[in-house]
């Protein structure tokens, strides 16, 4: 209701508004006439008989004179309406943004590979007009462990730029990274990189997170996670955590059910050069494919949903686009138009017939 006032408000506009300033005077010159009337009323005599004491009498004259001033005052500024339509204006929202950069996501099952692809509709937040001016988005890698690439900012240009910048390394010697999904510190990363941030923000030592409805998860991956005891443990961990602050996980899971051999990744790269023997024989025999179910914890736990894209002809932009309007708040609002018109005469006409009415029981 506020919100709807505060619009009707600024629907009104003055051409002279320094006229406005007889408003405040008025304004004095009413609260005198309030105080002569106190004190005349505490200074009349014992009402006798037959006598007739009426409460206001000619000081009426003097408050509809000054409710007249008023009024033309009003007039004098020039107010005008300014036709408006009536719309509802989404909020905005927080978007954490993970990618999977893990060697089964380099895999050309697709075409190209699940990387490419991932990138690909995370770049569709901005090609496809999803996320709007106000938004926030922030930008995550992870595989053996978790990075924060861009930290929670509108800056588009900054996202877009190290979004290009995800892929395989030049060399796989001596780089664990990609060997493994480690998504439980993925989201152990994400949730403290925005508590962190909060708290910065907040200048308050004592912050704590609480719950907020503005603020979403998106995961790309294939789901191939090879998750041990203490990782589920983690990861159940990070949940509950996700949870607290009110992150809902919205995963877009790529690849073919029919999947492919890991090992195929190498043929991008030279024996002996960029990777070793001993890195060939580790991968023999591994096989990756699309893991929906790698994925349906997530749908479970935070109230999130999630989207196959098993075919490159697919695009996940309508359910990104729902995932992340769901997370916005509305609000109702009064968008101006060119279209004005004038309402001073209202004022001169009302204040007439103050005037007139203040003649009459004079």
């Amino acid at each position: 209701m506020d919100e709807l006032q505060s619009a009707l408000r600024e629907s009104v506009e003055f051409q002279n508004p320094e006229y406005l300033t007889f408003v405040p005077i008025a304004g004095l010159l009413l609260l005198f006439g309030v105080g002569i009337f106190a004190l005349r009323l505490r200074l009349r005599p014992p009402k006798s008989h037959g006598s007739s004491y009426p409460l206001f009498g000619h000081i009426k004259f003097w408050f509809l004179a000054v409710l007249a001033l008023s009024i033309l005052s009003l007039a004098a500024a020039r107010p005008f309406w300014v036709y408006g339509g009536s719309s509802f204006k989404r909020g905005d929202v927080d978007v954490a943004v993970i990618i999977d950069a893990s060697a089964s996501m380099w895999v050309r099952d697709l075409g190209p590979s699940r990387l490419e692809l991932a990138v690909r509709e995370a770049l569709g937040l901005y090609t496809e007009e999803i996320l709007t001016p106000g938004d926030r988005v922030a930008l995550f890698v992870f595989g053996t462990t978790a990075l924060r690439q861009v930290h929670l900012s509108s800056n588009a240009e900054r996202f877009v730029e190290q979004l290009g910048q995800i892929a395989p390394p030049e060399q796989l010697s001596g780089d664990a990274f990609p060997w493994d999904s480690d998504i439980a510190a993925a989201f152990e990363h994400v949730y403290q990189s925005l508590d962190n941030q909060d708290r910065f923000d907040s200048g308050d030592e004592d912050w704590q997170p609480v719950e907020r409805s503005d603020r979403v998860v998106l995961l790309f991956t294939d789901g191939d996670f090879a998750a041990d005891n203490e990782q589920i443990s983690r990861l159940d961990q990070a949940l509950s955590e996700f949870g607290r602050r009110g992150l809902s996980v919205y995963p877009v899971v790529i690849g073919t059910r029919t999947g492919v051999d890991v090992d195929i990744v190498l043929q991008d790269y030279v024996r002996g050069l960029d990777f070793d023997e001993t890195l060939e024989a580790d991968l023999e025999g591994i096989r990756t494919r699309v893991n929906p179910e790698g994925v349906a914890m997530f749908d479970q736990r935070s109230g999130g949903g999630s989207f196959v894209l098993e075919n490159i002809g697919l695009s996940a932009a309508p359910f990104l686009r729902n995932a992340i309007d769901a997370h916005r708040a509305v609000t109702f609002q009064l968008i101006p138009s060119e279209d004005q018109q004038e309402i001073w005469q209202w004022f001169v006409i009302l204040a007439i017939l103050v005037v007139v009415v203040a003649m009459l029981f004079y």
